[in-house]
């Protein structure tokens, strides 16, 4: 048995609903044929071994001379230097000369002071405080600005893991609705025949409102006009 949905636009035939049990599905020849694994046609397996018979023209065969200039490895450029090896000459002068007073000084560790007086960057510049600043007294208002934020005056603090439980809510009894709504759906209750193909009747009859076909109307800017052949 099926069923006809009716448009504005035309009609389209629903599958056929089966009168009882499961609706069997049969596979046509040409979705069997594309259910197939592709076969390799000119599939070649790898060589048996790294020694194979090699043809007597291969054997014979000439380069062209374009082909010899190709086989021809890259050289390196004129200024390319190999690297140096570990072990290397150092000159005389190098082993006898005497570093300058600024290089001296250069080579000194950094004198750490003390982190309470001054501030390091992470460069390790120091940045002393001024006796000034080390007396100055804060203002009324940059106290108050200083104070950490209150709770607001309906904050709660978390609950505690265990917390006494009112007696209303251990002697309450849930109603009828409520023992209702919380019992788990019996099986008994599934339908083997349902289909969800199939409509209702009144949906079958329903007319849309105008108000509906204005939404399904696309917009007009973002329709592309089609280019004429």
């Amino acid at each position: 048995m099926s069923s006809r949905i009716t448009f504005q636009s035309g009609s389209i035939d629903l599958p056929p609903i089966p009168k009882s049990g499961y609706a069997q599905s049969v596979t046509s020849s040409r979705l069997e044929a594309l259910s197939q694994p592709r076969r390799a046609v000119y599939y070649k397996g790898d060589r048996p071994g790294p020694i194979w018979p090699v043809r007597r023209t291969a054997m014979n065969a000439d380069c062209s001379v374009r082909l010899e200039q190709l086989g021809q490895p890259k050289t390196l450029d004129n200024q390319y230097c190999f690297d140096r090896t570990a072990y290397m000459m150092v000159s005389r002068g190098a082993q006898s000369a005497e570093p300058s007073t600024r290089l001296q000084q250069l080579s000194q560790p950094l004198a750490r002071k003390q982190v309470q007086e001054y501030k390091e960057s992470e460069w390790g510049q120091t940045f002393p405080v001024s006796d000034n600043s080390k007396k100055a007294i804060a203002s009324v208002r940059l106290e108050q600005l200083a104070e950490s934020k209150a709770y607001h005056k309906f904050f709660r603090d978390e609950k505690p893991v265990q917390w006494n439980v009112p007696d209303g809510a251990l002697k309450a009894t849930a109603n009828i609705r409520l023992q209702q709504l919380s019992r788990p759906r019996s099986r008994t209750m599934i339908k083997d025949d349902y289909d969800p193909y199939r409509v209702s009747v009144a949906a079958r009859r329903v007319h849309a409102t105008p108000r509906i076909e204005e939404l399904c109307v696309p917009i007009p800017r973002k329709v592309r006009p089609k280019n004429a052949a």
